[in-house]
C-alpha cells in the first residue's frame, strides 16, 4: 500500500471515529435523577394532579409505596417507591391490538416541591429501563385524592 493510500485511509478512519464520538456525546443527555431531599412537612404524593404532558394523574401513597393511574392517550398506570421527596416509578401504557396501538413502558421519577404556595411534581420519564430521556413530566396538585377517585384505567375513563 502506498503512503498516499495509507494517509487517505488514516484520515477517513479518523473522521469516522470523530463522528462516532460526536454522535455518542449528542445522544447522551447528561441528565440524571436528582438526589432525594427531605419531604416537605405534611406532604405526600397522594392526590389528584394535573399534568400538561399527561393530563389527570391520580396517585395514592401508602407508606413508601405509590400507585397511580393517568389519562394520556388510552391511559396508563404507575407504581413506585418514595425516598424523601423523590418518587422513583415504573409506568405502563397497555396497547390495544384491535386498534393497532402498541403498548409502551418505562421508568421515571417525580420530585415533590413545595414553595409555600402550591405543591408541584417535577420529573422525567424514559423508555424501558431509563428513568430520563423520554421527556419532562410535571404536575400541579388539584386536590386530595378521594376513595371514589379512579384507581384503574377502566375507572379513569368512566370518570373522564
Amino acid at each position: 500500500m502506498s503512503q498516499q493510500m495509507m494517509k487517505t485511509v488514516t484520515v477517513r478512519w479518523t473522521a469516522i471515529v470523530a463522528c462516532l464520538v460526536l454522535l455518542v456525546a449528542a445522544c447522551s443527555s447528561g441528565e440524571s435523577v436528582p438526589d432525594p431531599q427531605p419531604m416537605p412537612q405534611g406532604m405526600s404524593f397522594s392526590g389528584m394532579w394535573y399534568s400538561p404532558q399527561f393530563e389527570h394523574l391520580y396517585l395514592r401513597q401508602d407508606g413508601d409505596r405509590v400507585e397511580g393511574v393517568y389519562g394520556h392517550r388510552r391511559g396508563g398506570t404507575l407504581e413506585g417507591r418514595v425516598e424523601g421527596n423523590l418518587l422513583l416509578f415504573s409506568w405502563d401504557e397497555p396497547g390495544d391490538r384491535t386498534a393497532a396501538v402498541r403498548g409502551a413502558s418505562g421508568q421515571g421519577y417525580f420530585q415533590l416541591r413545595f414553595d409555600g404556595q402550591e405543591p408541584e411534581l417535577v420529573g422525567q420519564w424514559g423508555y424501558e429501563e431509563a428513568r430520563v430521556g423520554g421527556g419532562q413530566w410535571t404536575a400541579e396538585l388539584i386536590r386530595e385524592v378521594r376513595d371514589s377517585d379512579p384507581s384503574t384505567i377502566e375507572e379513569f375513563f368512566r370518570v373522564h
